[in-house]
C-alpha cells in the first residue's frame, strides 16, 4: 500500500501500462533494442501533460570545452543615471516616484529657482542692449556708404588706366624685340657671308699661290710674282681668321665653323649655330652686341617693368578693397566702371568697410562695433549659462521673445530606465550638486565573473573579449541567458587570488536584476562533432547511465556509454541512434514506475 501511495502522488491522472512479453518482441524488431518489459512505460497525452514530459532529438552536435564560474548580475555602468538639478531651488513639484519606469526627456519635477530667474533678466537686458547698439550702427553706415562706392570707382580707374599703359608698352616691346631679332640674325647672316667668302677666297688664293711656287721653280714665273701671291695668302689667311673671330667671341667652336663652311647657304644660321631652340630674350642676350636696336629694348622693357609694378600696386589696391579677380579681368576687357550701384547698404557695408583707412565715420562704426562686440560677449555668455541651466533653445527664445522671466525650472530625464531611488520630497531646496533620482536602465546588464587562478592554465589564450559566455541565475533554472565577454581585469585579486571579468547580456525582459547569484559557463573553443542528447536527458543509477527513449506513446529505459559533455550536451558512444528522441523532463517520473512491475496503475495512479 505504501508503494501505491507513493506511485498515486507522481502520476495523478495518467496511465502505465506495463508493456507485455509481445510488446517488447515488436519492440525489438521495429528500434534494433532489446528490452525487457520492466523497462516500458506507456502514457496517455493526459499523463504526459500531466507530468510535463518533454522530448529532444538525438543528433550530430559539437561538445564544446568550457570553463564553469560563479558571479552575479550587476548594472552596467553606462546604463545608470543620476539626475541633478544643474541649478540650486526649492522642490515645487514631483511628477514621477520610485519604480516607474521613464523615458528620456519625461519630467520628473519643478524647482523654483531664483537664479534662473534673475539669469533670464540678464538675457532679456542684453538683447535690448544688442538690438540698440546694432540700429545705431545700422544708421552710422548710411553716412559713408557713398564715399565706399567713390572709393572703389577711383580704385577700378586707376587700375584700368595703367593697365592700358602697360598693354600699349608691352606692345612697343614686343615690336622692338622683333625687330632686334631680325637686326641680330641679319648681323649674323653677315658674318656668315663674310666667313665663307673669306674662306672660298683663302682656298682660290692657296691653289694660285702653289701654282706659281711651281713655275717659280721652273723659273717660268718670276719671284717677284712669287712673293705678291704669298703676301695675297697671308692676307687672305688673316681675314679668315678674323672672320672666324666674330663668331668665337659668342663661343662658337672650331666644329661649329666648320659645319657652317660646309653648309650649301641654305640652312638657317640659327640653326648652324644651334640657337634655334633659344627664345627670344636669350637669343638676344647672347648676342646683344650685334644690335644698336637692343639698348633701344632694355630701355622699353625698363618702361614697362615700371608700368608692370603700378599695375599690381593698383591691382593690390583694387583686391585689397574688396574687388574680385574677376571683376578687375572684366574691366580690362570692357573698360566698364562697376558703380555698385546694385548693392544694398548692408551688402556694401559688408563687403567692402575694411578698406576705407581714415573717416570720421568709419572711427564712429568701430567705436560702435566694438560696443557691439561686447554686447554679444555678454549675450552669449548669458545664453550659455541658461543652457547650463537645462534650458532649451527654445525655451530661451520664449524668454526673449515674450520679455517675461520665470522661475519654474524644469528637471527632465537624462536617459531612460527605471528609477530606482529619490533623495528629494516636496519643499525640499537643493543645490546643483544634489542628486535628486537614481536611474537605471536594465535592458542591458553586466554580469561579473571571476575566474580562480588554477583555471588560468587551462584558459591561457583561449580566454579573451568576444568569448561567449552562458549564464544562468538561481531563479530561472531552466532558462539560459548568452552574451560576450566584454572587459577582462588586468591584475588578480591578492586576497582572492581570482581574476575578474565582465560580459554584457541583454536583458529586454528584465528578468536579470543588479544583484542575483549566477553561475557563468566560458566557451572555449568547439569540438568535433559526435551523436549527443542534452545533458539532462542522461540518469544514472548505481554504475550505469541510461535514457528513456520515446517510441510513439512507449517510453523505454536504454543504458548508454557516454564520452565528452559541456553544460548543455553529452557524448553518447553507445545505446542510441540519431533522430532517436529522449526524455529530458519527467525521466525521473519514468524511473519510478519501472521501480515496480507488479502492479499497474489505473489512470488516477491506484494500483490495479
Amino acid at each position: 500500500m505504501l508503494r501505491s501511495f507513493h506511485f498515486s502522488l507522481f502520476f495523478a491522472i495518467f496511465v502505465i501500462t506495463i508493456g507485455t512479453a509481445e510488446d517488447t518482441h515488436v519492440h525489438s524488431e521495429q528500434e534494433d533494442h532489446t528490452h525487457s518489459q520492466e523497462n516500458t512505460v506507456t502514457l496517455t497525452d493526459k499523463a504526459k501533460a500531466n507530468i510535463g514530459l518533454r522530448t529532444a532529438e538525438v543528433d550530430v552536435r559539437a561538445i564544446e570545452t568550457i570553463v564553469h564560474v560563479h558571479g552575479n548580475i550587476v548594472a552596467h555602468p553606462r546604463r545608470q543615471a543620476i539626475v541633478t538639478p544643474r541649478i540650486g531651488g526649492i522642490v515645487k513639484r514631483i511628477h514621477s516616484s520610485v519604480g516607474e519606469f521613464i523615458e528620456k526627456g519625461d519630467l520628473l519635477l519643478e524647482l523654483e529657482s531664483l537664479d534662473l530667474q534673475m539669469a533670464q533678466i540678464e538675457m532679456i537686458e542684453a538683447v535690448a542692449q544688442k538690438k540698440s547698439l546694432e540700429s545705431k550702427l545700422a544708421r552710422l553706415i548710411e553716412v559713408f556708404a557713398k564715399q565706399i562706392r567713390r572709393e572703389l570707382q577711383t580704385r577700378q580707374i586707376d587700375y584700368s588706366q595703367s593697365f592700358s599703359e602697360l598693354q600699349e608698352l608691352q606692345t612697343a616691346v614686343e615690336k622692338r624685340k622683333a625687330f632686334a631679332i631680325t637686326k641680330t640674325i641679319s648681323a649674323l647672316e653677315r658674318m656668315r657671308f663674310r666667313l665663307v667668302k673669306a674662306d672660298v677666297e683663302l682656298q682660290l688664293i692657296e691653289t694660285t699661290l702653289k701654282r706659281t711656287e711651281v713655275l717659280a721653280e721652273q723659273r717660268i714665273s718670276a719671284q717677284k710674282e712669287l712673293i705678291a701671291q704669298q703676301a695675297e695668302y697671308r692676307k687672305g689667311r688673316s681675314e679668315l681668321a678674323d672672320a672666324k673671330r666674330q663668331f668665337q667671341i659668342f663661343d662658337v667652336s672650331e666644329q661649329t665653323l666648320e659645319k657652317i663652311l660646309q653648309d650649301s647657304g641654305e640652312t638657317a644660321i640659327l640653326s648652324l649655330l644651334n640657337a634655334d631652340e633659344l627664345d627670344a630674350e636669350a637669343l638676344l642676350g647672347k648676342y646683344a652686341i650685334l644690335s644698336g636696336e637692343a639698348t633701344e629694348l632694355v630701355d622699353a622693357k625698363a618702361a614697362y617693368q615700371i608700368a608692370a609694378i603700378k599695375v599690381a600696386a593698383n591691382k593690390q589696391r583694387a583686391l585689397a578693397a574688396g574687388l574680385t579677380e574677376t571683376l578687375l579681368e572684366n574691366l580690362t576687357k570692357t573698360k566698364t566702371i562697376v558703380t555698385f550701384s546694385d548693392l544694398s547698404t548692408d551688402e556694401l557695408i559688408e563687403n567692402y568697410l575694411a578698406f576705407v583707412e581714415s573717416s570720421e565715420a568709419l572711427e564712429g562704426v568701430l567705436q560702435l562695433e566694438e560696443s557691439l562686440r561686447n554686447a554679444v560677449i555678454t549675450f552669449n555668455k548669458v545664453w550659455q549659462r541658461l543652457q547650463v541651466f537645462g534650458l532649451t533653445l527654445a525655451d530661451i527664445d520664449k524668454v526673449v521673445q515674450t520679455g517675461q522671466p520665470s522661475p519654474i525650472f524644469y528637471v527632465k530625464a537624462p536617459a531612460s530606465g527605471q528609477i530606482i531611488k529619490q533623495h528629494v520630497t516636496l519643499g525640499t531646496t537643493v543645490e546643483k550638486s544634489n542628486t535628486l533620482f537614481s536611474i537605471l536602465d536594465t535592458d542591458l546588464v553586466w554580469v561579473e565573473g571571476e575566474v580562480h587562478e588554477d583555471a588560468l592554465v587551462r584558459l591561457q589564450d583561449k580566454w579573451q573579449i568576444g568569448s561567449e559566455i552562458r549564464v544562468r541565475a538561481t531563479a530561472y533554472p531552466e532558462t539560459i541567458f548568452t552574451g560576450r565577454i566584454s572587459h577582462i581585469s588586468g591584475v588578480m585579486n591578492p586576497e582572492e587570488r581570482t581574476v575578474h571579468f565582465w560580459a554584457e547580456i541583454n536583458n529586454p525582459t528584465r528578468k536579470l536584476k543588479p544583484g542575483m547569484f549566477t553561475e557563468q559557463t566560458i566557451v572555449l573553443e568547439k569540438g568535433s562533432e559526435v551523436l549527443s542528447v542534452p545533458l539532462n536527458a542522461v540518469l544514472e543509477d548505481g554504475g550505469s547511465r541510461f535514457v528513456f527513449v520515446e517510441f510513439g506513446t512507449t517510453y523505454t529505459k536504454q543504458e548508454v556509454v557516454v564520452g565528452a559533455r559541456d553544460d548543455r550536451y553529452i557524448e553518447i558512444r553507445e545505446g542510441l541512434f540519431p533522430e532517436e528522441y529522449v526524455v529530458v523532463q519527467g525521466q525521473h517520473q519514468l524511473l519510478r514506475a519501472t521501480e515496480d512491475v507488479s502492479e499497474v496503475m489505473g489512470a488516477h495512479g491506484h494500483p490495479h
